[in-house]
């Protein structure tokens, strides 16, 4: 459907200027504001952009703590979408971990990891245990944008490196600090290093529940131990299962159901079970120079471009239509011809859904590896009566992008399993099966396998 939207004519007051707390994307006089005064007091201006962090974060979950730093990507080298998890023996560039902060100054960015336990606590191992070489070191790869409406220096650092590398397995962290002018936290980032010594055989069901057998995924899988004993397996193994990689709606820790000798096997009825949901929602914006695939309209500014994608309507209760995508992750990618990550622009992007009128008591936010997986209230939409439809503007870097829309209920902040979307069993997703172990007398949790399987692969 067409959506006839001009942001340079949205009703939008110098004294309705979003905080700086706030996207710097939510209103364009508030964002002009931000860029002109950072080229003028960057020094001034730096502990201001700050002011959005919050030193707590109990559950060391992914955080980006600078306003200015975009596009925050870590996956294995040369596969922009996949789960960034890795061997234990890795060589050198495994991983490639890159964003962009906006603006011309070049920041003194340091970086360290830190092992955590399977609930993604900081273990009981101390630095040099789990590092070999630097337990802090500075990221040393930039390049200025060039060609681009929007300046902006891109960061990028391979892991392991010949400063820095892990010699345990398990969870970890990759924190960033910005050394410019006092050390501050900007970004927490998750991986896992895997030791590979056991091996596990999946298995996809029919969910046993008649009001889940259309709707839900259940998964079933056996552990080989690979002659390696286990004591205790009840109380020294544990396993974790994602979706499409997502750690807020992770299943874990399970012990295993069954064990035979040296099989572990994880059989339940109606635990390790997740709304299908349905193919995710998708646009093409790797040029500017033509309309890609649900893009409405393109406009060129003076620094910046304006994208209005098609207003999107509600796709619960509707029949299940079988389409490719990327899983809820995007891709930075610049169709023209010899063009870098350094030659994507950016875009002020403009989403739209369909609705008759306001839901009652409940918010709805975009959501996808877009929003770091998170409820982000950058992202969250605003009902606008003049279209009938629920808005959202958005900061974004070319690429193909996927996305869905997530119902919030605003008390409990539980998420409506059916929402916009709907789930259907037909669904292609991945999942990842996590297995931990820590016998006696171990202080951390080992990372003994991961598999990936896909729905699609029945």
């Amino acid at each position: 459907m067409f959506f006839n939207w001009n942001f340079m004519e949205r009703n939008i007051k110098i004294t309705q200027a979003q905080p700086s707390s706030t996207h710097p994307c939510r209103g364009r006089v508030g964002f002009k504001l931000i860029r002109s005064m950072q080229a003028i007091l960057p020094a001034l201006l730096f502990p201001l952009a700050l002011l959005a962090q919050s030193p707590d974060n109990p559950g060391n979950e992914e955080r980006n703590y600078d306003l200015d730093i975009l596009s925050v990507q870590l996956h294995l080298r040369g596969a922009p979408t996949t789960f960034p998890m890795v061997d234990l023996k890795a060589p050198n560039g495994s991983l490639i971990f890159q964003f962009d902060r906006l603006g011309t100054d070049i920041r003194d960015y340091l970086y360290t990891i830190e092992h955590c336990n399977a609930d993604w606590q900081r273990s009981a191992l101390d630095d040099n245990e789990y590092i070999e070489g630097f337990t802090e070191d500075r990221i040393l790869i930039t390049n200025n944008s060039f060609n681009t409406l929007q300046q902006y220096v891109h960061y990028t650092l391979p892991l392991p490196n010949s400063n820095m590398r892990w010699t345990k397995s398990g969870n970890y962290l990759l924190k960033i600090y910005d050394n410019t002018y006092e050390k501050q936290l900007v970004l927490v980032r998750r991986f896992l290093v895997v030791e590979g010594r056991w091996s596990v055989a999946t298995n996809f069901v029919r969910p046993v529940r008649v009001d889940k057998m259309d709707t839900h995924h259940e998964i079933d899988f056996t552990v080989s131990t690979k002659g390696m004993r286990v004591q205790y397996p009840e109380r020294e193994v544990k396993a974790y299962v994602l979706q499409n990689g997502r750690w807020d709606t992770a299943l874990g820790p399970i012990p295993p159901f069954v064990v035979r000798q040296e099989q572990l096997v994880f059989d339940y009825q109606d635990k390790i079970l997740f709304p299908a949901g349905k193919e995710w929602r998708y646009f093409d914006m790797r040029t500017f120079q033509y309309r890609g695939e649900f893009v409405r309209n393109i406009r060129m500014l003076r620094d910046y471009y304006e994208v209005t994608l098609n207003m999107d309507e509600s796709r619960a209760g509707r029949t299940y239509i079988q389409l490719g995508d990327l899983n809820g992750r995007y891709s930075i990618e610049n169709i023209n011809q010899n063009q870098g990550p350094d030659q994507c622009d950016y875009a002020a992007v403009l989403f739209s859904l369909k609705q008759s009128q306001p839901l009652d008591n409940e918010d709805v936010y975009i959501y996808g590896q877009l929003t770091d997986w998170q409820l982000r209230p950058e992202f969250k939409m605003q009902y606008d009566e003049s279209v009938s439809a629920y808005i959202c503007e958005a900061y974004l870097k070319q690429g193909y992008y996927n996305y869905q829309y997530l119902v919030v209920n605003q008390k409990t902040g539980a998420v409506h399993e059916e929402g916009f979307e709907g789930n259907w069993y037909e669904t292609g997703n991945e999942y990842q099966i996590l297995v931990y172990y820590r016998p006696f007398g171990v202080r951390y949790d080992q990372l003994m396998l991961s598999a990936t399987m896909n729905t699609r692969l029945r």
